[in-house]
């Protein structure tokens, strides 16, 4: 099972002390399980990167921590990592169509219905650019770097 639309607005937080006692957070509850689908894990995945990518001051590496907690629990086979940059951009063209749309519909919820237009034509636009086998080589490269102990 899948949730579908797993996001930063879809998922709660709260905060606790390191040893440290520096602030550290946990997951605390999800929540919006209106999209919730049988299907391959990858999309999941996909979604959740696509989401990450929004909000990060370091778009194109998010994926690959984002990638690596997930694979931690559930690797994903090679033709599924070799599908994860198409499904991003495909994740990204259809939240910013359906929001464009939407907003035609019901404009008093512009808002909301626009968040991920702030900044997700341009990390769309940022990945083309640079390219599946370069942002692919970011993700993977960061994902790998927690098997060191060293995360990027």
């Amino acid at each position: 099972v899948n949730h579908g639309d797993l996001n930063d607005h879809n998922i709660l937080v709260e905060p606790s002390k390191s040893a440290f006692g520096d602030a550290v957070y946990h997951v605390s509850g999800i929540l919006d399980f209106g999209d919730m689908s049988y299907g391959y894990y990858v999309f999941e995945v996909a979604i959740t990167i696509m989401y990450m990518m929004i909000e990060s001051k370091s778009p194109l590496h998010v994926g690959g921590h984002v990638l690596a907690g997930f694979e931690s629990i559930i690797p994903l086979t090679p033709v599924e990592r070799s599908a994860l940059f198409l499904l991003v951009c495909g994740r990204f063209c259809q939240s910013l169509v359906i929001a464009a749309h939407s907003c035609q519909l019901h404009p008093e919820n512009k808002d909301y219905l626009m968040i991920t237009a702030k900044t997700g034509w341009r990390r769309l636009q940022e990945m083309l650019d640079v390219g599946r086998k370069a942002v692919e080589e970011i993700w993977f490269e960061t994902a790998r770097s927690y098997d060191s102990g060293v995360s990027m």
